[in-house]
C-alpha cells in the first residue's frame, strides 16, 4: 500500500475518532455539569427564600426589643404606669407604624395586660385564638422565658395565617429585672408577605396549607440558622421539563407543619447548556471537516508529493557514491526505498559537511580579523588625537623665551625693573611648563595603556589563530574605569559614566581582559555617539548589574543604560549583524557584531533593548560569575 493511501485513511479515521470523542465528552461530562449547576442553583434559591423569611422574622426583633426593654413598659406591667396604654397604645396606629399584625403584653402568669391583632391593609380587628384571649396557657411556647437573656423566635399558626413572632422578657431600659412579663410582637406570613418575598428573590413561590395527614418526621427537621429562627423540613427536589421545584414545609414552635412552600427555578441553565453543546458540536464538526481538508491538502503538497519526488532524486544521487554508514529500515513504501538511497549518500554528505566546516572556519577567521581591525581603529583614533595634541602643546612651549630671559638675567647690566619683569616671566613660564609636563605625563600614560590594549587585541587575535584565549577572573569596575579614562575628549565631554554600587557588589566575572576592554569601549563609544546624535550637550550612561541563573550557571547581568537617541524598533534585531550600522560612514558596522561574537565565545550573551527613538537604549551583557 502506498504511503499516500495510508495517510488518507489515517486522516479520515482521526476525524471520525475526534468527532466521537468530542460528542462523548460533551454529553458525558459537559452537559451533566450544567444540570448539576442547575440543581445547586435551585437549592440555593430555595435557601435564599428561607433566609429571606428568616430576615423578615429578624426585622421584627429590633422593634420587640424596643418595647420589651423599656422602663415605661416595665412600670406598666408592675402597676406603676396607669397611663401607659392611653399614651402609647390607643388605636391601631402603633401596629401600623411597626408594620406588625399583633402585639401583646403578658404578665409572668400568662395573663394578658393588653393585646391587639389587626389586618394591616384594612385595619380590621382580628381574633387570633389564644393570642386574643385574656390568658395564655402556661405551657405556651411563647411564655417559655426563664432568664433575662431568653427570647423566643419562630412561627405560630393562627386562624388567619401563619405568623412570624418574637417574644422577649419585659425589662427596664438597662435590661434589669426581675422579669415583669413577656412582650410578644408578630407579623403575618400571608400571601402578601410571600408575594413581597417573591419579588425580592425574583422567584416563583407557591404557598399552600399542609395536608392534615402530613406528618414531618423529626429527623427531617433542620434549623435554617444557627440562632433561633424558622424551622423547616428537608428540601425535596422535583424535576419537570421546564423547572426545578423545591418543596419544603415550615414548622411552628410546637413542631407542627403550618405552611408548605413550592419554590420554582426555571431550567434556563440546562437549556442554555444544551444549546451551547449543540453549537459546539456543529462548530467542531465544521471546523474538523475544514481542518481535515486543509491538513490533507497541505500534507499532499508539503510531504507526499515532495517525498515521492525526493525518492526518485535520491535514487539518482545514490548511484554516484559508496556505502560507509548504513541505516536499515525495512518497509515496502517510499520511506523504505528512501532509506536505501540515503545509505549511499552518507559518505558524500560527510565530505560536503567537512568542506562547509573548513570554509566556515576560514570565513570566521576573516570575520574576526575584520572585527579586530575595527577595534584597533577605535583604539588608535583617540591615541592619534592625543599624541597630536601633545605634539602641538610641546611645539608651542616657550622654551626659546625662557632661554632668552635666562640670558638677560645672567647679564649684570640688565636694569632692575627689567630683571623683575624677567623673573616674573620665568616664574609664570616655569608654572606653565610644570602643568604641561604633568598633562604630558598623563597623556603619555594613557597612550601607553591604549598601546597595551592594542597589543592585547593583537595577542588575542594571535591566540585565536593558534589556541584559546587566556580566560581569567576580571574586575569589570576597573575595566570600565580604564576604558572611560581613555576615551577621546569629544566623547568624555558629552557623557558622564556612572557606575552603581551593584556592579561592585556582583564581584568579578570570567573573561578575557583585552577582549572585554574592547567590548566595553565599543559600548561606551556607541552611547556617546547616540547622545551626540540626540543633540544632548551633557548625557549620561549608567551601569548597573545583578546576578541571575541562566542555563544552569550563575551569571552577572550588566546594564549599560544611556539617554541618547535610542534605537528604531525596526533596527533592534539587526544591530548585531555584520556591516549593519545606522551611522552611514566608512568602517562602521563591525563593533557590535564583533562584540556579540566575543561575548558569546566567552560563554555569555549580549543584546539591546530600547523603547524607540527618543527614549535611549540599554545594552545588556551577561558573563559567568568568577
Amino acid at each position: 500500500m502506498r504511503l499516500s493511501s495510508k495517510v488518507n485513511i489515517l486522516v479520515v479515521l482521526a476525524f471520525v475518532a475526534s468527532g466521537l470523542l468530542c460528542l462523548g465528552i460533551q454529553w458525558v461530562f459537559i452537559m451533566p455539569s450544567f444540570i448539576s449547576l442547575e440543581k445547586e442553583t435551585a437549592i440555593k434559591n430555595a435557601e435564599r427564600v428561607l433566609e429571606t423569611i428568616n430576615n423578615e422574622l429578624n426585622q421584627v426583633a429590633p422593634s420587640a426589643s424596643d418595647w420589651a426593654f423599656w422602663t415605661d413598659t416595665y412600670n406598666y406591667m408592675t402597676g406603676k404606669n396607669q397611663n401607659f396604654v392611653k399614651e402609647n397604645l390607643e388605636g391601631t396606629s402603633v401596629l401600623e407604624a411597626l408594620k406588625a399584625n399583633y402585639m401583646g403584653f403578658y404578665d409572668t402568669e400568662g395573663n394578658a395586660a393588653w393585646n391587639l391583632a389587626i389586618d394591616l391593609p384594612t385595619n380590621e380587628l382580628l381574633h387570633l385564638g389564644w393570642l386574643s384571649e385574656a390568658k395564655l396557657p402556661p405551657d405556651h411556647p411563647l411564655l417559655q422565658i426563664k432568664t433575662l437573656t431568653d427570647e423566643v423566635r419562630g412561627i405560630i399558626d393562627t386562624p388567619y395565617a401563619p405568623m412570624l413572632v418574637v417574644a422577649k422578657p419585659i425589662l427596664t431600659n438597662l435590661r434589669k429585672g426581675p422579669i415583669a412579663g413577656t412582650f410578644i410582637l408578630g407579623r403575618f406570613l400571608d400571601n402578601s408577605t410571600i408575594s413581597h418575598i417573591s419579588k425580592l428573590t425574583k422567584l416563583s413561590i407557591i404557598p399552600s396549607l399542609p395536608k392534615k395527614q402530613q406528618i414531618v418526621p423529626s429527623h427531617l427537621l433542620q434549623i435554617g440558622h444557627r440562632h433561633k429562627g424558622i424551622t423547616y423540613s428537608a428540601l425535596r427536589k422535583v424535576e419537570t421539563q421546564t423547572s426545578w421545584q423545591i418543596y419544603t414545609t415550615l414548622v411552628d414552635l410546637t413542631q407542627k407543619p403550618v405552611l408548605a412552600l413550592q419554590i420554582d427555578t426555571s431550567r434556563d441553565i440546562s437549556d442554555q447548556g444544551a444549546k451551547a453543546v449543540m453549537q459546539s458540536l456543529w462548530s467542531l464538526a465544521a471546523t474538523g471537516l475544514l481542518m481535515m481538508f486543509v491538513f490533507w491538502k497541505l500534507l499532499r503538497i508539503t510531504v507526499l508529493e515532495p517525498l515521492t519526488e525526493l525518492t526518485e532524486h535520491a535514487k539518482k544521487i545514490g548511484k554516484a557514491g559508496n556505502l560507509q554508514e548504513h541505516i536499515q529500515i525495512k518497509r515496502d513504501d517510499e520511506i523504505g526505498f528512501l532509506s536505501k538511497t540515503f545509505n549511499q549518500m552518507v559518505d558524500h554528505l560527510e565530505e560536503s559537511r567537512q568542506k562547509v566546516v573548513d570554509q566556515s572556519y576560514r570565513s570566521g577567521v576573516a570575520e574576526m580579523a575584520g572585527g579586530v581591525l575595527h577595534n584597533i581603529r577605535n583604539a588608535i583614533t583617540p591615541l592619534n588625537v592625543r599624541l597630536s595634541t601633545l605634539q602641538q602643546s610641546l611645539r608651542t612651549a616657550p622654551l626659546e623665551e625662557i632661554k632668552q630671559a635666562s640670558a638677560e638675567l645672567a647679564n649684570s647690566n640688565t636694569l632692575s625693573e627689567r630683571r623683575a619683569d624677567l623673573l616674573q616671566f620665568v616664574e609664570l613660564a616655569a608654572e606653565e611648563l610644570s602643568k604641561l609636563v604633568t598633562k604630558s605625563y598623563e597623556d603619555v600614560t594613557l597612550s601607553i595603556q591604549q598601546i597595551a590594549q592594542i597589543e592585547g587585541l593583537l595577542a588575542d587575535q594571535r591566540r585565536l589563530t593558534r589556541s584559546e584565549r587566556v580566560i581569567e577572573a576580571v574586575d569589570m569596575v576597573k575595566i570600565i574605569n580604564d576604558v572611560a579614562a581613555g576615551l577621546r575628549s569629544v566623547f568624555k565631554d558629552v557623557m558622564e559614566v556612572k557606575i552603581t554600587d551593584s556592579v561592585v557588589s556582583c564581584g568579578n566575572v570570567v573573561g578575557a581582559r583585552a577582549a572585554l576592554q574592547q567590548v566595553v569601549a565599543n559600548v561606551l563609544i556607541n552611547a556617546a555617539e547616540s547622545i551626540i546624535e540626540a543633540g544632548e550637550h551633557t548625557g549620561c550612561i549608567t551601569i548597573s548589574a545583578s546576578k541571575e541563573e541562566l542555563m544552569g550557571r550563575e551569571m552577572v547581568d550588566y546594564h549599560f543604560d544611556d539617554n541618547g537617541i535610542g534605537v528604531d524598533p525596526e533596527h533592534l534585531e539587526h544591530l548585531f549583524e555584520r556591516d549593519f550600522s545606522t551611522k552611514h560612514r566608512e568602517g562602521s558596522g563591525y563593533g557590535l557584531h564583533w562584540s556579540a561574537i566575543t561575548i558569546q565565545s566567552l560563554g555569555g550573551k549580549m543584546f539591546v533593548e530600547s523603547a524607540g527613538l527618543g527614549h535611549g537604549a540599554s545594552i545588556r551583557i551577561l558573563l559567568p560569575v568568577a
